[in-house]
């Protein structure tokens, strides 16, 4: 018997948690739908260490396996099979052998054919000591805490405007997911959580802007240019480096960081991506922002004075 540990944070920060939780402890097949850099990913690695009850990078071996998929993906990888430099396992086997979850990273751009070698196992994933077959044709006993995770950024019925290299997957496929489908989208409570106030304050008014440029909803993810969680914390890295050389931070090895002529800033973070939207479009909503104040001001005396505290606080 599982001993799903569920002492964690983001049971309360990502309602679907504790449900994607219950399905694989039942033996369901979760499938996490939602744009790029929502955090699907993540998710599914956080949930096979919380249902195997362990502490996440408590340094054991990985709780779980990933293939990546895409078109290149092939039957070796899922099920194993002969390479030039011998026999090598596939994902599928090993999660199924060892306990491990499967995550299906990005699973409609299998090709349909490809995926159709997944059918079988996950038919049986809530089946006692169900039996598959790897590359080599040996019969494999799922071990009791084989778990699979599918994500991908559409459902899996074909490609959409903004993710065009998906392929429409088999019904048969997608009915091993049946019931257990989440939308995974935009999570302000764990965006405020994780980064820091001003940063995600001036990143939610730029989501909104995109949203009312492209006319949707304040929940729409499908957007064509994207402000996700992923795009904050790539932010946040060169804003709390920059912070550290202006206020002379201690490192690892209690040495202040210095300041660090044309290294990467916050601005320069945000005009990247600015730089990857239409003119027209990027001048609006900059305006509407008005970023230029807040690219004046995020490194004044008050500002440096409420990050340095944000900072002890994260320590």
């Amino acid at each position: 018997m599982r001993i799903i540990k569920y002492d964690i944070p983001e049971i309360d920060q990502i309602p679907q948690f504790a449900k994607i939780l219950d399905d694989l402890s039942v033996g369901n097949n979760p499938y996490l739908v939602g744009s790029a850099g929502t955090g699907k990913t993540t998710i599914g690695e956080k949930v096979a260490y919380a249902i195997n009850g362990r502490k996440e990078n408590d340094g054991g071996e990985l709780p779980f396996t990933i293939v990546n998929c895409n078109q290149w993906t092939s039957p070796i990888d899922i099920k194993g099979g002969q390479t030039i430099t011998g026999y090598k396992e596939g994902a599928l086997i090993e999660a199924w052998r060892d306990g491990k979850i499967l995550i299906l990273d990005e699973m409609p751009k299998l090709d349909a054919n490809t995926a159709g070698l997944l059918n079988d196992a996950l038919a049986k994933s809530a089946k006692e000591n169900a039996i598959i077959f790897n590359g080599n044709n040996q019969p494999i006993v799922k071990h009791t805490n084989f778990g699979c995770i599918a994500t991908g950024n559409v459902i899996g019925k074909g490609a959409s405007g903004n993710y065009v290299g998906n392929n429409k997957q088999d019904a048969s496929l997608l009915d091993r997911f049946s019931g257990c489908i989440y939308r995974i989208g935009f999570n302000e409570t764990l965006e405020r959580e994780l980064v820091y106030p001003d940063l995600v304050d001036i990143c939610l008014k730029i989501r909104g802007e995109i949203l009312r440029y492209e006319g949707k909803s304040a929940d729409d993810d499908d957007t064509e240019d994207i402000m996700t969680l992923r795009t904050m914390l790539n932010f946040q890295r060169a804003y709390v480096l920059e912070m550290k050389r202006e206020l002379g931070l201690p490192d690892l090895h209690g040495k202040p960081y210095k300041k660090q002529p044309n290294g990467k800033t916050l601005k320069d973070a945000i005009e990247s991506y600015f730089m990857a939207m239409g003119v027209a479009k990027a001048h609006k909503i900059k305006e509407e922002i008005n970023l230029e104040s807040f690219l004046n001001s995020y490194k004044g005396s008050i500002k440096k004075q409420v990050f340095k505290e944000e900072y002890k606080r994260r320590m």
